[in-house]
């Protein structure tokens, strides 16, 4: 397989396609699957599009569709007068493909969902992060914590310190995975911040349970860190409860 920009890749990688429904969906999925097996890598240029809609057995017309997709997903960059050139996936992609479904299947935030997976992810985070951190994740970690004092009462910065420490954890149990799953939903953790913080008090009461957990996570006390991102998160869904009834009243 070469990797070179300056010549296309022509090994018979593409099966032509039977007439079925959406064609451009089946050679989507087809170079998709072949990036995944590492048939496709990084830094390889497809062939140009007259020679894939032979390959393929369809128009040119579906291989533009199917390029479009696969540039949209971030597995494919299209290149001005460089051709077509297959990128590798990366997490920032695949979070913000979750993040565009999740604001496309839903109008309105379900709290409850959203704490049920809190509950669920946060908490092991918390115990994971107590195990592995290093050195430096507890040096990032600290420093969040030392942002909120200059904030003041903006909510939208102290909604972005809040997801910003619940990325710092994440981050510490050197678990990729965590932190693609929380960044999937950063954008409604910011909405749902954003109105918590309108209940009185809320800030300062933020800032003391994320200190709870950070004391335990840089002594090393997964159970203990486990607790207080526990207590963290039931504390949570009441000031939840409460700006949702003052929000309706």
């Amino acid at each position: 397989m070469q990797s070179s920009l300056d010549s296309p890749i022509n090994d018979p990688l593409f099966k032509t396609l039977s007439r079925e429904a959406t064609l451009a969906e089946q050679v989507t999925g087809q170079i998709e699957n072949l990036i995944v097996a590492n048939q496709l890598q990084p830094g390889d240029r497809l062939p140009p599009e007259r020679e894939l809609a032979q390959q393929f057995g369809v128009s040119r017309t579906v291989i533009r569709e199917a390029i479009r997709a696969l540039v949209a997903k971030s597995l494919l960059e299209a290149r001005p007068g460089g051709g077509t050139v297959v990128r590798a996936p990366t997490m920032e992609a695949v979070a913000q493909s979750m993040r565009l479904f999740l604001r496309a299947s839903q109008t309105e935030v379900d709290y409850d969902k959203v704490h049920e997976v809190r509950r669920l992810l946060e908490v092991e985070i918390a115990g994971l992060a107590a195990e592995r951190r290093t050195e430096e994740d507890v040096a990032r970690m600290a420093a969040i914590l030392d942002e909120v004092p200059t904030v003041g009462g903006d909510r939208d910065l102290l909604a972005q310190n809040d997801v910003n420490f619940h990325a710092a954890l994440a981050r510490a149990t050197h678990n990729e995975l965590f932190s693609l799953l929380l960044d999937s939903i950063a954008d409604i953790m910011f909405t749902v911040r954003q109105l918590g913080f309108s209940v009185p008090g809320m800030p300062d009461r933020t800032l003391r349970y994320h200190q709870a957990i950070f004391e335990q996570v840089k002594a090393g006390n997964p159970d203990q860190a486990r607790q207080a991102m526990t207590e963290h998160l039931v504390e949570a869904e009441e000031t939840m409860r409460q700006a949702l009834t003052h929000r309706a009243a």
